[in-house]
């Protein structure tokens, strides 16, 4: 196995699994945290994420497949996916049209389905055939507005800090977002009211 990620919350291995590229998470230890609390979060969090991409397989959300469950151990394994970070590609200037146009019809499948992703960033999407999101860490099921519109907000943040000079960008992903999603405005409008909120705070 080979390490090709290292996180705040997991490590990702390349390995093989039944002759495919496959990806091992593997969640690390909190050493400021009592051991048995620590092994009940990771078995947790590692159980959800994993049922989280089944969700979405099964929804028809562009995910990785998932392979295996080890979640005493605190790692899953699931398919490997080849491309570039949408991120990199938006910063190039390829496709961005797609890319934004593509990622909000992804959050807007996820959140009619009521998963929230918890991460939502150009960084968590990787160019394919198609585009396809990754790291579900952070995420839950909801069917809260107020949660999707905060899902929503995160990308927004991001977004604009690094990809602000992209034409249209942000309005190409809401669109989509809406029209995948028939309550896409009332979860954008419970965003302007967070972003209001916290603007008089």
């Amino acid at each position: 196995m080979k390490l090709i990620k290292e996180g705040a919350e997991a490590k990702l291995f390349l390995m093989e699994y039944n002759g495919k590229k496959a990806v091992l998470k593997k969640r690390i230890c909190k050493k400021y945290r009592n051991k048995e609390l620590n092994d009940a979060l990771i078995k947790k969090r590692t159980k959800q994420e994993y049922s989280l991409l089944n969700k979405a397989n099964l929804f028809g959300i562009t995910v990785p497949k998932t392979y295996l469950l080890k979640d005493a151990e605190g790692e899953f394994i699931a398919e490997y996916i080849e491309g570039k970070r949408a991120k990199d590609a938006l910063i190039a200037g390829k496709n961005t049209k797609k890319i934004c146009t593509s990622s909000g019809m992804i959050i807007g499948k996820l959140h009619k389905n009521n998963i929230i992703h918890g991460d939502l960033t150009t960084s968590n999407f990787i160019m394919n055939k198609e585009l396809v999101l990754f790291d579900f860490g952070l995420g839950f099921m909801s069917h809260k507005v107020e949660d999707k519109a905060t899902d929503l907000l995160n990308l927004k943040k991001t977004f604009l800090a690094t990809h602000s000079g992209i034409k249209k960008g942000w309005e190409n992903i809401t669109a989509a977002y809406c029209k995948e999603y028939a309550f896409g405005n009332s979860v954008l409008e419970k965003l302007r009211e967070i972003e209001n909120r916290a603007r008089y705070k």
